[in-house]
């Protein structure tokens, strides 16, 4: 497998993802080829959507209020929160526990880090759609098949330091199907599935990086991955938070109370 990071120049406002996409690339040299995966973070795409919010132009409801006391945040996020969860569990100082497009997010992906003091950063609008026009883009005026993941990075249950996670993928399946193969000693696997997005999303976040590294685009090559047009959406990636072998099982302690 080869995967390489691009970096990208500052970006302020909207822009043209694709374009940026493809000028990046060329600037560094790089190229695109046939059953590639383009993997992006997903702040470079809410940048390129213009999902940047001024904090200042945020005024909180009233259950946005009491959020914000009982877990000592600034009311301002809690009201963002409140705005873009599906569903809100709990929380603890400083952070709401929520679901957002099927996957357990603080405070619904809203991020204050790598952006401009005295503003937030929200998750992608409709990223799913966001990755099918990229995929169509670059067979349209690039001439070549690829993947495309949106990758955030994330806290994992127990443990320490994020990974990456896929929001949204097009362009190939992103689980691979294991149930009824055979291990070394002959078991039958019956319940082991595979998250392929979620393991190029981590090698993506990687590099990444987490500061100001720059580098919101990685290319990875040599996969041999299952290429696919057909549409996906989050149920292709996630199980629904009432089927969650972790919730499910959390469900009965007051951490997960609504």
């Amino acid at each position: 497998m080869y995967a390489k990071a691009i970096k990208v120049k500052l970006m302020h406002g909207r822009f043209d993802l694709f374009k940026v996409i493809m000028d990046s690339i060329n600037a560094c040299n790089e190229y695109i080829q046939d059953d590639d995966i383009i993997a992006l973070s997903s702040k470079f795409v809410a940048m390129s959507q213009g999902l940047i919010i001024n904090m200042q132009n945020i005024k909180p409801a009233s259950d946005a209020l009491d959020y914000a006391e009982r877990y000592h945040m600034d009311a301002r996020i809690s009201e963002l929160v409140l705005r873009e969860a599906d569903h809100i569990f709990a929380g603890i100082p400083g952070f709401i526990l929520a679901v957002k497009d099927g996957m357990i997010a603080p405070n619904a992906g809203i991020d204050r880090s790598n952006v401009m003091h005295g503003y937030a950063i929200l998750y992608p609008s409709d990223p799913f759609r966001v990755a099918d026009m990229l995929r169509d883009k670059f067979l349209l005026y690039a001439n070549k098949r690829v993947g495309i993941v949106i990758v955030d990075s994330r806290l994992m249950p127990t443990r320490i330091g994020t990974t990456g996670v896929a929001l949204a993928v097009s362009g190939f399946e992103p689980v691979i199907d294991k149930r009824g193969s055979k291990d070394l000693f002959g078991n039958v696997m019956r319940v082991t599935l595979n998250a392929l997005a979620d393991c190029i999303a981590s090698t993506a976040n990687m590099l990444m990086g987490e500061t100001d590294e720059s580098r919101p685009i990685v290319i990875v090559r040599g996969l041999n991955v299952k290429m696919s047009s057909r549409d996906y959406d989050w149920h292709d990636l996630a199980v629904a938070y009432d089927q969650c072998l972790y919730i499910r099982g959390l469900a009965g302690s007051n951490i997960l109370k609504s």
